[in-house]
């Protein structure tokens, strides 16, 4: 029996996350139920590809991840499930499931969609069952109609010369911490070792940090964390309302001396 994983936007105010662990559990009863988040800002799906990219991966292969994230947005959309480097996934076709890699999925099916029960708790009635079926061992082809192609969305990219990188902040956590989309192997191949500043809106951080904890409080860093993701924190503080950034904030990575 695979494990399944569990992402929305419902938060845990109201019964929507017991009722579909529910609905998985009245079938299967001895099913594994890992909650991955459902803190993910409503409808923001660039959040929600952001955080379940990061860790659907450290999952074991053949895992199954149900996401309500901006699910009933629009009553034209499909609900899909898909089969993405050896992982399934379950949930609406809105175009999160576009950034989670920068491979195709190699399988797709569209799942049943009938407008009574879709306006009804979609995530309950159509993915929960969905999710249970692949855990149980059920092909794809078997629980719906194959598709070629999920919706596409655009990810930021990043911009790069021989002496510059421009990123995008591409979430901020819970501690205010601003994480960016500049990658550890593309600051080592424009960066060749040299020295480094950092442009964070007004603020410039000389020099790159390798921890958190060789600061003092207050002050601003730069470092490459457990992601390979650039990040910039404020040691006890909240980078975020501090350097007045937001998400797809630019962020500029200038290397000295120049390369003519």
């Amino acid at each position: 029996m695979a494990i399944i994983t569990f992402m929305s936007d419902f938060g845990w105010r109201d019964h929507y996350v017991a009722s579909v662990k529910a609905k998985i559990l009245s079938v299967v009863p001895n099913i594994t139920i890992v909650d991955i988040s459902h803190e993910i800002e409503s409808f923001n799906i660039a959040h929600a590809a952001f955080v379940l990219s990061s860790i659907f991966r450290d999952f074991p292969q053949g895992s199954v991840h149900l996401v309500a994230v901006s699910s009933q947005s629009r009553t034209t959309e499909r609900y899909i499930a898909m089969k993405l480097e050896e992982h399934y996934f379950v949930g609406a076709d809105n175009g999160l499931f576009s950034l989670l890699s920068e491979r195709n999925p190699s399988v797709i099916v569209e799942l049943q969609n009938d407008a009574l029960i879709s306006a009804n708790f979609p995530e309950k009635n159509i993915l929960a069952h969905a999710a249970v079926a692949l855990s149980s061992g059920r092909a794809l082809y078997d629980i719906g109609k194959q598709q070629l192609t999920i919706q596409k969305l655009i990810s930021r990219q990043i911009k790069s010369t021989q002496n510059e990188i421009e990123g995008r902040i591409a979430h901020i956590d819970k501690y205010g911490n601003l994480i960016t989309n500049i990658r550890l192997e593309d600051f080592n191949h424009v960066g060749k070792a040299r020295q480094v500043r950092f442009q964070i809106g007004r603020t410039e951080v000389e020099g790159l940090s390798d921890s958190y904890y060789r600061k003092e409080g207050g002050d601003c860093i730069c470092l490459f964390n457990s992601l390979g993701l650039l990040e910039v924190s404020i040691i006890h503080g909240h980078a975020a309302k501090l350097l007045n950034m937001r998400y797809d904030s630019p962020v500029t990575v200038s290397f000295f001396p120049s390369i003519e």
